[in-house]
């Protein structure tokens, strides 16, 4: 089934390669979405022409802005589907000014933040299908919110259970020093966890210092959200998983504990190295930059459609 709909994607591509080059380079509608504490998070909709296949969410990865995911999005946009790209607050557009005093948690991003842009698409587009996108924490976040069950499919990219004790002894002594010591002493100094840190983007301290507990306990997030168990273990739909050998970020370990509570879900996994894809590295953040994972687009994008066209809701009008 999946290698038809590919074929019919292709043959739809080069039917009309105009059109879609246009699409490409169409810049997405700015959208402000207010939150249930008030606040405004900046979102981007990326708009197909012609017929609306069905919507997807991408929820990004700590510390990663919107942007960052502008041209898988494109490219999912040839596909014929809407996609919704969002930051969460203090990061990229959703930060206004110093994050000294910005008293948002990780936990808020997806409890709230998150939750915030289901919300929308439920009241702007009701019955249209949904898949996600979780990169990193993007789908560690299925733990902490019911509303992405509303999903039909999901695609995980570098998505695991961050506690440093998955990682290899060496990193993990590492990663447990940096989490118990550096992590509040430069939150202490400078209100807030600098980018330059290594992390790329500033950091808002709650954030920073919750991410920090998480990683500190086998628990992780699990350690102060007990009842996330249940939820992981209640998310039934599909996911196709990509992880990546030399991904310092998501070990083998911390992916196969993320997968241990998602219980219920029916996962495709794929590992690849970087020779699978004819590059010197992957990394992270490689499966969304072009001239590395964009290889692996076709197949994540037939997943989504694949998954959207079971969905008894794809009549519904986009």
């Amino acid at each position: 089934m999946q290698a038809a709909s590919h074929a019919h994607q292709k043959h739809d591509l080069k039917r009309k390669p105009d059109a879609f080059a246009r699409i490409a380079t169409d810049p997405p509608r700015s959208l402000k979405v207010t939150t249930s504490l008030g606040r405004t998070i900046e979102a981007l909709i990326y708009e197909p022409e012609g017929p609306i296949h069905g919507n997807v969410l991408i929820h990004s990865a700590t510390a990663c802005p919107q942007g960052f995911y502008a041209a898988f999005a494109r490219y999912l946009v040839q596909a014929g589907l809407r996609v919704f790209t969002y930051d969460y607050e203090g990061i990229g557009k959703s930060r206004s000014g110093s994050l000294r005093g910005t008293t948002v948690t990780m936990s808020e991003w997806a409890l709230v933040d998150a939750r915030a842009m289901h919300d929308y698409l439920e009241a702007h587009h009701p019955g249209v299908p949904l898949a996600i996108i979780g990169h990193s924490f993007g789908g560690q976040l299925v733990g902490l919110l019911e509303q992405t069950r509303c999903a039909c499919a999901a695609v995980f990219v570098g998505a695991q259970l961050g506690y440093c004790g998955h990682w290899p002894k060496p990193q993990a002594s590492v990663y447990r020093a940096m989490w118990k010591y550096v992590v509040p002493a430069l939150c202490g100094i400078f209100g807030y966890m600098p980018g330059q840190s290594g992390i790329g983007e500033d950091l808002p301290r709650g954030v920073a210092l919750q991410w920090a507990r998480w990683c500190s306990h086998p628990d992780y997030l699990m350690s102060e959200f007990p009842e996330a168990r249940d939820r992981f273990a209640r998310f039934d739909r599909p996911i196709l998983s990509y992880s990546f050998t030399d991904d310092i970020y998501a070990p083998v370990r911390a992916v196969d504990a993320l997968f241990d509570v998602l219980s219920s879900a029916p996962a495709t996994r794929h590992v690849h190295k970087p020779a699978d894809l004819g590059v010197a590295a992957i990394g992270h953040f490689g499966f969304f930059r072009p001239r590395v994972g964009a290889k692996l687009w076709d197949e994540a994008a037939d997943y989504i459609l694949t998954a959207l066209q079971r969905d008894p809701k794809l009549s519904a009008t986009a």
